[in-house]
């Protein structure tokens, strides 16, 4: 079969897992505590780039409070513009029933907000996201580490400083770590994903774009896994859901980068197998 025709049906597979996904009760809690977060401008994420490069999520003071959480003593603001909205009647027509109000922004004013990372108090709900169990049983791992250090990186395995987190990139340092207590499937996914990003060139990624490079190197690494007989439908589906913003959302994402992500795909696959394929007698882990 034909490798791009291949990856066309995984790209569709990949969509679809999302959104049978997306309409459970998991999804639906989560993305009611997303909603209550704002929506930022672009100008507003390069503000909250350069200020809190680490920040994950950001609302105000009150909306923390609503969320049980606490912005800690001494924590300095975010600053960012918020718009002054005005309603007013539509010209040449009577507003006297309250009816056709249009909404217009004259002005901005500075407004602070506090990263996720400067609160404390009641978790966030999250997706349940499982880790993949199973083996490497054709020796994966090994050979896209042999990789990274061909492109100029090392690789690690260590603790990270978050439990949800189960690999990075320093593209500063060079230097990637994977979690050490992931099983050896688990390890090979993380790979694929910390690879991708590599290949992207993520490391340029201002707050607003992280979603798309996660999409996008989520995406690489569930169909580098399923080439190489790695089952991580779930896991991959909901953290690419969870980072996409919404089924749609992801839908629409993985379609707008699917060139990218084929590439990379393939680029990944034929580095480790010599033809873009799975390596013979390839097992398929489940988790």
């Amino acid at each position: 079969m034909n490798a791009a025709v291949t990856r066309d049906d995984l790209l569709s597979q990949l969509t679809e897992g999302i959104r049978r996904l997306t309409t459970s009760e998991a999804w639906l809690e989560w993305m009611r505590t997303q909603s209550r977060f704002y929506k930022y401008s672009f100008g507003n994420t390069l503000l909250i780039a350069w200020q809190r490069p680490d920040a994950s999520l950001v609302a105000g003071y009150r909306r923390w409070l609503e969320l049980g959480r606490q912005v800690r003593k001494g924590e300095t603001g975010i600053r960012i513009l918020a718009p002054c909205r005005y309603r007013s009647a539509r010209h040449g027509d009577s507003d006297d029933d309250g009816a056709d109000l249009v909404e217009t922004v004259r002005s901005f004013r500075v407004a602070v907000v506090f990263a996720l990372e400067q609160t404390v108090g009641e978790p966030l709900p999250e997706l349940p996201i499982a880790r993949l169990s199973g083996d490497d049983p054709t020796g994966c791992f090994d050979a896209l580490s042999n990789h990274a250090r061909e492109l100029g990186y090392q690789v690690a395995l260590d603790s990270l400083d978050s439990p949800n987190k189960c690999g990075e990139t320093n593209f500063a340092t060079r230097m990637v770590t994977i979690r050490h207590d992931l099983s050896p499937a688990h390890r090979v996914k993380t790979m694929f994903h910390e690879l991708a990003h590599i290949a992207l060139e993520h490391d340029t990624c201002a707050f607003g774009a992280r979603s798309v490079a996660e999409l996008e190197a989520e995406s690489v690494a569930w169909i580098c896994c399923d080439a190489v007989g790695i089952v991580s439908d779930g896991y991959s589906f909901a953290y690419v859901a969870s980072w996409a913003g919404g089924g749609d959302a992801a839908i629409a994402g993985i379609s707008d980068s699917a060139q990218r992500i084929q590439r990379v795909s393939k680029s990944l696959l034929e580095r480790l197998t010599g033809e873009g394929g799975a390596p013979q007698g390839a097992a398929r882990a489940t988790g």
